[in-house]
């Protein structure tokens, strides 16, 4: 079932990439100031607070400053953030007293741009590079970091499903949906195809997925496209075109969340007929 292109989501808040976390606390990186990353309660959007300028912790390595291209918050409530301009996987506490640096290089080669990020309850963190196609384990227990796939993908997105054994991928060029099962006690993994997007222009942006028994899937697609996919029964739940560019989507309870260019929107989940 689908809704009319020219219907608009409500409007939360100005900001970029952005993650929430299970208590209802949105955190995303400001517009103007891309080395500060706010909160809010998405109860009462209107109150917004600092949560921390990496500023007070780092000195950039680029003239440019400091550069936040994605963030997840794990099952302790502590933000995870990638920083491209030092190419730093950064940890902090939920309380911004203590930051600690879990990744910045493989193989003598910093981290550049990421793409996707999402992690375990047992620890492990799974981080996308699009430039050099390849997706990054990190044992954040033991301070490990390895080559996690042997295909060459170019994530836009990543996510686990509920049991944190599938690793899902939302890849451009070819554009689909892969899956790693992460409970094969293998060193490297291969994937399989989820979705395979046979139109040039239906390329998945960013995933997650919906429901308490997350057995459906919403994709972004395109440049304003959302689909979500009934994953048991292999269809199509439901599509809607928005009048703006989305570069991702994150679902909280009944909630959809959507990232616009310089805005973060809001949609009820649909019901599914």
């Amino acid at each position: 079932m689908g809704e009319k292109p020219s219907s608009v989501p409500k409007f939360i808040v100005q900001g970029s990439a952005f993650s929430i976390s299970s208590d209802g606390t949105l955190y995303f990186v400001d517009l103007n100031e891309t080395s500060i990353v706010r909160k809010l309660n998405i109860r009462e959007p209107g109150e917004i607070e600092v949560f921390i300028d990496l500023r007070d912790w780092l000195n950039p390595s680029e003239p440019q400053g400091f550069y936040i291209d994605d963030l997840w918050i794990d099952h302790q409530q502590r933000i995870v953030l990638a920083e491209s301009s030092t190419g730093k996987i950064l940890r902090i506490s939920n309380d911004a007293r203590k930051l600690e640096n879990l990744a910045d290089s493989y193989d003598g080669y910093r981290f550049s741009k990421v793409q996707g990020l999402v992690g375990s309850k047992k620890g492990e963190l799974f981080v996308g590079s699009p430039h050099s196609a390849t997706l990054y384990r990190i044992d954040s227990s033991k301070g490990k970091l390895n080559v996690f796939n042997e295909d060459l993908v170019r994530p836009n997105d990543l996510c686990l499903d509920r049991n944190g054994k599938r690793l899902l991928v939302a890849e451009s060029d070819p554009n689909r949906v892969l899956v790693y099962d992460l409970d094969r006690n293998v060193s490297m993994e291969h994937s399989w195809t989820l979705i395979n997007f046979k139109n040039e222009g239906d390329t998945p942006h960013s995933l997650d997925f919906v429901g308490k028994a997350k057995d459906h899937l919403a994709v972004l697609l395109g440049n304003a496209e959302l689909k979500i996919f009934n994953l048991k029964e292999g269809n199509i739940a439901h599509t809607r075109v928005f009048p703006f560019f989305c570069k991702r989507v994150r679902v909280h309870k009944n909630w959809v969340f959507l990232q616009s260019d310089d805005r973060i929107y809001r949609i009820r989940i649909p019901k599914f007929q």
